[in-house]
């Protein structure tokens, strides 16, 4: 079943850093990142339980992206050991991210420490944890050097990353099927953009297991509610579209709920985004029968 993780953006707002962890529920699935939790009150809590304060699959991605982006680096082994203290379900070890203009060299380079890196984490893995190895590059060769190494590793569940730098959704998407391809019978999720439901249809049709993303938060602020297939500003929804929506925000609530603009209607507007996203994207697998999900191969256990 195809799966939406939740991006949350703790602690990047600080009514957020307290219970409840947020204000809304995520319902079947979220994604953290181990950058949040370095400095994080949380943990010194000793009755802190991630699972507990969720209620959901948790999917903990290692920061590197956003590391990377702020200009600096992480440790390896703390990045490990964090993981090792959360236990979500799903963890990425700490890669280097291959730029189209880096040469062989650095290429090899990175591989060999994101390799290193992955073989850290299986030393630090919790029991029930499940590693998700990050799949980078733009060609099919490098796609497919970086796969076979995890796969000597046992590794059978792998992420897609890089996609955020390509702002042409044509190519993203072949790149997206190049990757489907290379891991056929695999776990494939898809890092970041397409947690839209604009874009839902797309990439659930190229066979992809699952995506990510916090754009639902972003939109849920600017005051976008999602009616049908687009987000639509809250202030212009009608009472009777918004008598349309069966989720549960809409059918306990009223519509100027949503429209007071201060934090409890964002909160309101953020769940529910949420829920209309696992709706759209119900219905699409539901209608596109015809889909590469329909027929796809069991995910390959060792």
């Amino acid at each position: 079943m195809f799966r939406l993780y939740f991006k949350h953006l703790y602690p990047s707002f600080s009514e957020w850093q307290t219970d409840p962890f947020a204000p809304w529920s995520f319902q079947e699935s979220v994604l953290l990142s181990v950058l949040s939790f370095f400095e994080s009150r949380l943990l010194s809590q000793e009755d802190f339980s991630l699972q507990k304060a969720l209620d959901c699959e948790i999917f903990m991605d290692s920061g590197a992206f956003a590391a990377t982006s702020m200009g600096f680096e992480l440790d390896p082994y703390e990045v490990a050991e964090m993981q090792a203290l959360l236990q979500a379900d799903l963890i990425v070890p700490l890669d280097q991210i291959i730029l189209p203009e880096d040469s062989e060299q650095t290429i090899q380079q990175k591989i060999d420490e994101t390799i290193s890196n992955t073989e850290i984490l299986l030393d630090f893995k919790p029991k029930g944890s499940e590693i998700v190895a990050p799949l980078q590059g733009h060609s099919q060769a490098l796609l497919e050097r970086l796969f076979n190494s995890y796969r000597e590793l046992g590794i059978h569940k792998f992420a897609l990353g890089g996609i955020v730098f390509q702002s042409n959704l044509e190519a993203a998407l072949a790149r997206i099927r190049l990757a489907r391809t290379i891991t056929k019978g695999y776990f494939l999720h898809i890092f970041g953009r397409f947690l839209h439901p604009e874009l839902l249809k797309a990439v659930i049709a190229t066979g992809a297991d699952s995506v990510d993303g916090y754009g639902y938060i972003l939109s849920s602020v600017k005051g976008l509610y999602i009616f049908k297939e687009k987000y639509e500003p809250i202030m212009d929804v009608t009472e009777g579209q918004f008598d349309q929506c069966s989720c549960s925000v809409c059918k306990e609530l009223d519509l100027s709920d949503l429209q007071r603009g201060d934090s409890l209607a964002q909160y309101h507007l953020i769940e529910h985004n949420i829920h209309s996203l696992i709706a759209l994207k119900e219905q699409y697998l539901r209608t596109n029968s015809s889909s590469p999900l329909s027929n796809k191969e069991k995910i390959m256990e060792d």
